[in-house]
């Protein structure tokens, strides 16, 4: 792992009544696996992560997709030497990328297509009171990352006799043409529903507003001394996320080394609203 971390901040009066404090950090961190046991070894996780030498730990390496099949005229010109590439695909199925050219669709066919390491990892803090008030506001988020959204391949076939997704309401038929789901069909017969693909995997990068707090100290004379400090707050934790991303959550890592950035149901961060009280003698 190489990389940089970097913290900026700065906090200054405007008046003997108002007070700021404003801070950003970040982090760009580049992970490569530089050897192996042996050169040519290869370490597989779920979901396509793949790890071996000269790239990140759990890359992803899946099968590309381009599209959905429009019409049996695109399949019959989708060829290979005069054979079809895709023999079993209908108008409506998935269309895949025969990356290394030899006329058929398998695992040979996989590419590298990123990583779950974030390119850019930042945060935001923004702060200010006025008399006694004060108020508090957080961000954080990252740009670039990768998931593959294990979650939805599960709930996406209609094969598997268990619930689904709303979005698959939006499938392909002859009058929707332009859905965002193959069509629907009790047997898979083009993989359309393959959990290698890069139909699964999405961009992860999100910005969070982590935190926001307002607080109020009273006035000490009110006590007669007899209390230090009395303070009043309310918080609201995780209010909004900001993604692309379609599952639960883009702020995973994966379930260990081998499989980062597969998510398979991980459960989101709660949205969490309290108030308290700072009371000392």
């Amino acid at each position: 792992n190489k990389g940089v971390e970097f913290i900026v901040g700065w906090r200054d009066n405007i008046s003997k009544d108002w007070t700021y404090n404003i801070s950003f950090n970040g982090s760009i961190v580049k992970n490569n696996v530089e050897e192996m046991g042996t050169g040519n070894q290869v370490l597989w996780g779920n979901g396509g992560c793949k790890t071996l030498e000269g790239y990140p730990v759990a890359g992803f390496w899946l099968i590309q997709t381009d599209g959905l099949f429009q019409s049996k005229e695109e399949i019959e010109n989708y060829v290979y030497k005069g054979d079809k590439i895709q023999p079993l695909a209908q108008p409506g199925d998935q269309k895949f990328i025969d990356s290394n050219n030899d006329g058929k669709i398998d695992d040979d066919d996989r590419v590298y297509m990123g990583s779950s390491f974030p390119k850019f990892v930042f945060g935001f803090e923004l702060g200010f009171s006025y008399k006694s008030f004060d108020f508090r506001v957080d961000l954080q988020g990252n740009y670039g990352a990768k998931l593959f959204n294990q979650t939805f391949n599960s709930f996406d076939t209609p094969s598997g006799g268990g619930n689904g997704l709303a979005i698959i309401k939006d499938y392909w038929s002859e009058t929707n043409r332009d859905a965002t789901h193959p069509r629907l069909q009790a047997d898979d017969p083009n993989h359309n529903y393959w959990g290698n693909s890069s139909r699964y995997l999405e961009d992860a990068s999100y910005l969070r507003l982590r935190n926001v707090q307002i607080g109020y100290n009273f006035p000490i004379k009110w006590f007669k001394n007899q209390v230090k400090n009395l303070r009043i707050y309310a918080n609201v934790e995780n209010l909004i996320t900001f993604t692309k991303y379609s599952g639960y959550t883009p702020d995973i890592t994966g379930y260990d080394i081998l499989n980062r950035g597969w998510d398979r149901f991980a459960y989101p961060s709660s949205r969490v609203f309290m108030c308290g009280i700072n009371l000392s003698f």
